[in-house]
């Protein structure tokens, strides 16, 4: 595919989605784009974006902001979004549901399950091998670690971290900001923003 991909955060994350960007061949150039590093790999910062965009010089951008900021993704997606085309990177070894509604600036790491009408809004991160059954929407800005099992008919609200190895039973609403700890298990609604860990989860912090 003969399309160049931005890239705003030229850390660790982003070099992991520059690599399935290339060697998966969704796209043939890969730009960085960065607030706070000043390699001279990266063309510019979150103000040269756009003007780079109306240039020609990249054809999508994703977000490459990790978990420690998902404030931050959130932001800047909200505030590129009407400016810039966004891009999104499902890897081929990944399966989807034709009914699933994957959105604008996600990212698909390999080997993950996403079943029938399940949605993942905007600007989140599925990482390696994770499983989203049936009807279950993951909102935006969201990141979930490897092997992370969603059951069905959940909702995950924005900006919410899933541990590695997490589990959570069907019906369950985790609310906005919640950070959910590697290996919790999720059998209740969270309510209330904050750190959960355990089995069942436990509210820490």
């Amino acid at each position: 595919m003969n399309k160049v991909l931005a890239i705003l955060g030229a850390g660790e994350l982003g070099k992991q989605i520059a690599n399935f960007a290339l060697i998966d061949k969704h796209y043939s150039k890969v730009i960085f784009y960065d607030d706070f590093n000043i390699d001279k790999e990266i063309k510019g910062n979150t103000n040269d974006l756009v003007n780079d965009f109306n240039s020609n010089f990249f054809d999508e951008l994703i977000i490459g902001i990790g978990y420690n900021h998902l404030k931050a993704r959130e932001e800047k997606f909200n505030f590129l979004k009407d400016k810039i085309k966004f891009g999104k990177i499902i890897h081929s070894t990944s399966w989807v549901d034709k009914s699933a509604n994957i959105q604008d600036g996600c990212v698909i790491y390999p080997k993950c399950a996403i079943d029938k009408k399940v949605i993942i809004k905007h600007n989140t991160i599925l990482n390696l091998n994770c499983t989203i059954a049936h009807d279950t929407i993951i909102g935006s800005s969201c990141f979930l670690a490897p092997s992370v099992s969603i059951a069905g008919f959940c909702l995950i609200e924005e900006e919410c971290f899933i541990g590695i190895n997490a589990s959570i039973k069907d019906n369950i609403t985790i609310v906005n900001e919640a950070t959910i700890g590697a290996g919790t298990v999720v059998v209740k609604n969270i309510i209330k923003k904050g750190l959960y860990v355990g089995n069942p989860a436990k509210f820490i912090r």
